[in-house]
């Protein structure tokens, strides 16, 4: 298993202007030593090719892997404008992280009664239709499980893959329920449709460790279902991320190699300037989680 993390977990670095995408990724590899990034939408500057490519390159000087893109649709009150403006969004979005060369593209759905039944289908089927026009097959698109939200449960699961014929993806949020224990079945039973898994902290001992979840029955759910995927640290916490993340990232490196010492993690961070909010070009969705 790889190691990573969302840009997502930074974001108070980002609006203090601390950090901006460059840093970040500097911050990943030297403080951090992941394995790859996921890049949020809210963080980049623009999706124009030369900035996109600057940032390709910039991962490949750092030998980081871009694995996964992670951006939002929102349908509002699924009005056949506000469907065809999320289609577009996605569409905008999968250029992107094909000009990035990232596997991997994450959707967070926004929208009204997401978990209304005809809601979830309208939802499920307008993705479906944008991955079905082939145009990046190489790229795999995932909705990520949020309570409340689109995909909450197993049985969302099932349904979302029986309605897409597979070719919508999990992103497995492995702390987005209201009760933290329902995690571990859902992580059992869910696995086979992840993408990427993202692994949440929320309030880390000196170790790294976690106190709300148990991450060594997450390794154990996780090396059973033979999973070889990212693991993206996304740390949920208004503590200093960058203080924080490289102790999660030493601390599931120590806990998948099963002892193997690991030398500590130093935090030194680079001047950055303010991130612009991505606005959409066409139809003016702004980025947002």
């Amino acid at each position: 298993m790889k190691i990573g993390c969302i840009s997502w977990s930074h974001r108070k670095g980002f609006q203090e202007g601390k950090m901006d995408v460059f840093t970040w990724m500097e911050h990943c590899k030297k403080d951090c030593g992941l394995d790859g990034v996921e890049l949020w939408n809210n963080h980049f500057d623009s999706l124009d090719q030369i900035y996109l490519k600057k940032i390709r390159q910039k991962a490949e000087e750092l030998s980081l892997s871009i694995y996964s893109v992670a951006t939002k649709c929102i349908f509002g009150d699924f009005s056949e404008e506000e469907i065809r403006c999320a289609k577009q969004v996605m569409r905008d979005w999968l250029e992107a992280a094909d000009q990035l060369d990232a596997p991997v593209m994450r959707i967070s759905v926004a929208g009204k009664e997401l978990h209304d039944p005809i809601h979830q289908e309208q939802v499920f089927t307008s993705l479906a239709e944008v991955v079905r026009e082939g145009i990046y097959p190489k790229i795999q698109v995932g909705i990520e499980n949020q309570e409340p939200g689109v995909v909450q449960n197993i049985a969302d699961v099932k349904k979302m893959t029986e309605i897409t014929g597979g070719c919508i993806k999990l992103i497995l949020d492995n702390g987005s329920f209201l009760q933290k224990d329902d995690s571990y079945e859902f992580m059992k039973q869910t696995l086979p449709e992840a993408a990427v898994v993202h692994t949440k902290f929320f309030r880390i001992r000196a170790d790294g460790s976690d106190e709300m979840l148990d991450y060594e029955k997450i390794r154990d759910i996780l090396e059973a279902s033979d999973y070889d995927g990212y693991l993206s640290i996304e740390y949920d916490s208004q503590e200093p991320a960058a203080r924080d993340v490289p102790k999660i990232a030493t601390y599931l490196k120590k806990l998948f190699a099963r002892g193997q010492t690991f030398p500590d993690s130093e935090v030194s961070l680079a001047g950055g300037k303010e991130p612009v909010c991505v606005k959409h070009t066409k139809c003016g969705t702004p980025g947002r989680e």
